[in-house]
This record gives structure tokens, sequence and C-alpha cells, in this order.
């Protein structure tokens, strides 16, 4: 039934071009309700006031730059995307049911690019396919892969409504923009005259109606975040009256087309006016990806395990520790950095335009000394680790993301606040300071920072815990958690299970 329906209007739309062409726009050929500034502005001034309509509004939210990559759907003759591509320097792709359209854009952007070319310019990032709304799935495999996802009135159009919505979101990027003018349907098509359905909806095989309403409910059901919705009737029905008075001199012609198409732009401006129909543009987000910045880089640390388990759930990851190898993988990054340098810090979070988790795991793991075998240097290695690192690198990025929708979390995993071995006295101090610092945090930051001081005892497997373990025999084995267990009380705190401070001890923390 589908691929029935589309095929039908793929040729109706073949059909159609050169009538549009003539009558629409001759010039850009244009293929969408205009925006008026006021009622004497020309079809051609409106057309290209909607598509700057549709930009300012794009860049109000996410900008376009040289780094985007932009679907036009429906993108008709082209027209918006090169413009697009041309002004921001990005990458575009338009795809079109119709092979006239498809035709028409891409020998457009031929000529476009020569004289580019010719003139010194580099050729515009820009390509067109014909490919249906309904199977974008078949045409783009790959996830994620556009900043920008545009369209001016075509959605109504297309069969498979629900197979479109979930692509645009599996095609978004995180934090990228859905922007869309469309058609809008305010009552069911049985309640419609024949005439007007003849007219408005079997003409063009306008497939399903849509209302205002519905059109927010489908957004937010795929799991976009609608910004901005607008409506814009009577900028539709000043469109197709001056359409229908601008059809006078064609129907002249034997060619009954253009009569039908005159009927088509009065009944559409009439629907409009008695509430039956309406034109509104939606800009949605899909929301950003999620990132934590974890201490840890080495094979078994336990930083390593909670990224990746984090990373399985989609969010982008952020390791570093002094040793760390420069590594970039899909949303997985691996720095070099020492916490106790403000410079390396900056270095560091420079990288990283958003961030919701902290974790602090660093242990320069040489406090294991009765207070008679320690030494200056290692003294001086834990405090920079654990206090020095944890006060400077809070401090930076409280500096950097200082706006946050909720606040930044983060986490501090140490020992226990009591009593401690002899063999552990400088832990004794560094946890009373963590705890400390924790608290000062939710007193004075509150609005920006969540922190949390989940106590943590002997992980094994782990890079310091086994070390431990080796160095205090196997009772010390006996007592060891595995790092799941500190995982999924971080996945507790990030699901908002717990207040902010010092977490609930564990009968196994020394």
């Amino acid at each position: 039934m589908n691929s029935t329906h589309e095929k039908s209007t793929r040729e109706k739309f073949n059909f159609l071009k050169k009538y549009y062409d003539e009558t629409w726009d001759n010039a850009d050929h244009t293929l969408h309700v205009g925006v008026f500034r006021t009622k004497n502005d020309s079809l051609e001034k409106a057309y290209k006031q909607a598509t700057e309509h549709l930009l300012t509004n794009i860049a109000s939210i996410a900008p376009l730059g040289e780094d985007s990559v932009v679907l036009d759907v429906g993108c008709g003759t082209g027209r918006t995307l090169i413009e697009i591509c041309a002004k921001y320097g990005c990458r575009g792709i338009g795809i079109d049911l119709s092979d006239e359209q498809i035709k028409d854009a891409t020998a457009h952007l031929r000529t476009i690019n020569s004289d580019r070319l010719r003139s010194g310019k580099p050729k515009l990032r820009a390509k067109y396919i014909r490919a249906s709304g309904s199977d974008l799935e078949k045409s783009f495999h790959k996830n994620e892969q556009f900043t920008h996802i545009i369209s001016q009135d075509a959605i109504l159009l297309i069969t498979n409504k629900q197979s479109f919505f979930e692509n645009v979101y599996r095609l978004l990027a995180p934090g990228g923009i859905f922007a869309v003018a469309d058609f809008l349907s305010e009552t069911s098509t049985d309640k419609i005259s024949k005439t007007e359905h003849n007219l408005i909806y079997k003409l063009v095989n306008w497939n399903e109606a849509l209302s205002f309403n519905a059109y927010q409910t489908i957004l937010k059901t795929v799991g976009l975040q609608i910004l901005k919705t607008e409506r814009r009737d009577s900028d539709m029905v000043l469109t197709y009256s001056k359409l229908s008075q601008s059809m006078s001199q064609y129907v002249q012609d034997k060619d009954k087309t253009y009569g039908e198409l005159q009927d088509r732009y009065a009944s559409i401006a009439s629907a409009v006016k008695n509430g039956k129909m309406g034109w509104g543009f939606f800009f949605a987000q899909k929301p950003a990806r999620k990132t934590a910045l974890i201490a840890g880089t080495k094979s078994k640390s336990i930083g390593r395990y909670i990224a990746k388990h984090l990373h399985s759930l989609g969010w982008e990851v952020w390791l570093y520790s002094r040793s760390a190898k420069h590594i970039n993988k899909a949303n997985w990054h691996e720095r070099a950095c020492d916490i106790s340098s403000e410079k390396s810090i900056q270095k560091l979070i420079g990288e990283i335009h958003n961030i919701d988790l902290v974790m602090m795991l660093a242990d320069s793991g040489k406090g294991h000394e009765i207070l008679e075998g320690t030494r200056e240097l290692d003294v001086k290695e834990l405090m920079n680790a654990k206090l020095t690192g944890s006060v400077l690198l809070s401090k930076a990025l409280i500096q950097k993301f200082p706006k946050h929708d909720v606040p930044l979390k983060m986490i501090w995993c140490a020992g226990t606040t009591s009593r401690k071995p002899k063999d552990l006295i400088l832990y004794a101090i560094v946890n009373s300071g963590i705890a400390s610092f924790v608290s000062e945090l939710n007193s004075h930051y509150k609005q920006l920072v969540e922190a949390y001081y989940l106590p943590t005892g002997i992980i094994s497997p782990s890079t310091l815990g086994d070390a431990f373990i080796r160095k205090g025999g196997p009772k010390l084995k006996r007592i060891a958690e595995h790092p799941k267990t500190i995982t999924d009380k971080v996945m507790g705190i990030l699901e908002g299970k717990n207040a902010p401070g010092m977490l609930e001890n564990s009968e196994k923390i020394v």
C-alpha cells in the first residue's frame, strides 16, 4: 500500500512540476508557503522570508556552521539547501520523492558549483538523492549523522509518518535540531466535503492529516524536546489567496490543470479561514548526549569499569590520568591530566563541551604506611591526587559551566571518615578533608553542583584494590567488593535515589 501510494505521489509531482514552476515561482522554483511581514509582500518575497524565519529560529537554538551536516526532507528544487551550504559552509543532503525535482536541484547545484570554481570559490558540499521519507533507513544507514534536519511543507505527503519521525530521532546527533514547517489539519477527513477532499488531499496525495497538537505529541513520543511551536495560519491564507488570484492569467489555457490548481488554492485558503486546516512551525531538539569525566585509565581501574558501563548506555566518556594515552573513539576519549595542575586541567576540560557527571577516583596509592614510614613525596602525591586535585578541578568546572539545567553531579569515592588502622593514617586525613569539601560544595554551590561522598572499600578486581590485597593478605580478598557494586551505587545517584552528601556506609568498608 505504501509503495503504491508513494508511486502515485511521485508521478503526480513529476507531472505537476512544470505547472508549479510556472505559477508559484518561475525564477527560483520555490514550492512552500510564504511568511508575510505585510499583506502587500509579493509571493516571491514571502517565500524568501519563510526560509529566513526557519533559519533565524534555528540559529537561536543551535547555529549552523562549517561542521554542520544538514538533511533537507522534501527538498524540492534544492534552493534552500544551496542557500544554507553557501552561507554557512556546511555539508548538506537533500531528498525528494519526485524525480523531476531532484533533476532540477542537481542541475542547479552543478551550475552554481561551476560558477564558484570559475570565481575561485570552493564547491558547495551538497548533494541530492531521490528517496522516500517513509524509508529513510534505506538511504541512511549510519545513526546520528545529521546536526540539523529541516523540512518545508513536505511531511504531509509522507505515507509512513511513524517511520519518518523515528528515523529523524535516529539520524539526529545528540543536541541536533529538527526544524519543520508543515500543513496541519484540524478536522478529520470525513468531516470535509468530497469536493474539498478531492482538491486539498487527493490532487497531491496528501496522505495523513496531523493537527497542531498531534504534531507535538508525535515529536515528544519519539524522544525529541520541543523548543518552540508557532501557528502561522494567516500566512497560509495569504499565500493561497494570492496564488489563486495569480492563476487568472493561466486558466484561459485549454489545459484543465490550471483550473484545477486555481480551485485547489482557493479551497485551501477557505479551509484555513474556516479552521479546518492550518500551517505551523515546529522546532525540536534531540537531547544532548550525557557526558562523564572520570578518573582512571588503567585496564582494571574502577574508573574504566564505570566508564564502560555508562558508555554502553550511550554516554560520552572522558577518562583521565597522569599517564593516559591520547585516545579518541566513538564517544570515548582518554587524556593525560595532572589535576594538581591548573594548566593541565584547563587543557583537559577545554575539549569538553557538556558535562553531567564527574567522578573523583584519583589515588596515588602512596598512603599505605605508618607515620614513621611515610615519605615527603608520598604525602604530596596523595594529597595532590585526592585533595588539591578535588579543589582545582571543581573550581575549573564551576567556572566553565556556570549554568546547568540541572546541577552537575560530582561523586567522590573514598573510604569512611571513621578511625583507621595505623598504616592508613594519611587516608584518615584525606577522607575527612573530602567529606568536608563535599559538605561545603553542597552548602555554597548547590545551584551548580550536587556533591556526593560514596564510601568505597577494597574493590577487586581493580588496579589499586588488587595491589592492596597482595600487600595485606588473603583476608582482604574476602571483604572486597566487585566493581559492579560501586557501579550500581553510582547509577542510583544518577537516577535520583540519593540526596547529595555522605551516602550510607557499608560494613565492608575500611
